[in-house]
């Protein structure tokens, strides 16, 4: 079954990667729930999608440049007054508890750029995420999936693809099982690859309006979106 995982929770409705956006997400009915990880500067994974802070919260720092104890004073919202009202940055171990306690839905853990700098903290979101019944790691960093690997050889990967990945040669991606593509690369060239190499894909950026989400390929494991109601309707006429 393709599932819909909601992007940074079901941010089309809720500020992203917020406590608020992931319950909306369950609510609203998706399968799973996609959310990024950075880190702190004393190397605490949170969830936050920027590593400049500017834009979710109004600072003008980065993610790197602050303990953990200073980015829990912050609050991240579209604007300065919605922030006055906002949610705090959660940490990666508290999402895990919050999904644990919310019957365990997939997830999709995408490891950001700050992990390229500190490529061993990888060992310890792969060990937080140990016992997770439904769990995989994307990145658009291929190193950083690598390490993953390392650390588990069974944990299931995802490169997120762009056009400047070798289409010619995504066998160079040993370590990804499959490949996570925005709607923008449907099309026969990227999807003949990734068909070729026998491995799988997951499309994010899609609405429900998309008209390929009705009948997808059949390597297509599922969906990527603020909006999973929409995309759990478009999925239905499908059947």
């Amino acid at each position: 079954m393709r599932k819909v995982y909601a992007h940074r929770g079901a941010s089309g409705y809720a500020f992203e990667n917020t406590l608020r956006a992931f319950e909306k997400a369950i609510g609203l009915g998706a399968d799973g729930i996609e959310t990024d990880v950075q880190l702190t500067k004393d190397g605490i994974p949170v969830i936050i999608h920027d590593a400049d802070l500017y834009r979710v919260t109004g600072t003008r720092r980065f993610i790197t440049e602050l303990t953990l104890e200073e980015v829990r004073k912050l609050k991240v919202g579209r604007n300065r007054w919605k922030r006055l009202l906002g949610q705090p940055v959660m940490t990666l171990a508290e999402f895990f508890e919050w999904a644990r306690l919310s019957d365990s839905p997939p997830l999709n853990i995408e490891l950001k750029e700050t992990f390229l700098d500190r490529p061993e903290t990888v060992a310890k979101i792969v060990k937080a995420a140990k016992g997770y019944p439904d769990i995989h790691f994307s990145s658009f960093h291929y190193p950083l999936l690598m390490r993953v690997k390392q650390e588990d050889p069974g944990a299931e990967t995802a490169l997120i693809a762009t056009k400047k990945t070798r289409w010619d040669n995504l066998g160079m991606y040993g370590s990804a099982d499959g490949f996570h593509i925005h709607k923008r690369l449907w099309s026969g060239k990227y999807l003949g690859a990734i068909e070729r190499e026998g491995k799988f894909a997951r499309v994010y950026g899609v609405d429900g309006t998309e008209p390929f989400i009705p009948k997808p390929e059949a390597f297509i494991r599922g969906w990527i979106t603020d909006y999973p109601d929409t995309v759990k309707k478009a999925m239905q006429k499908g059947s």
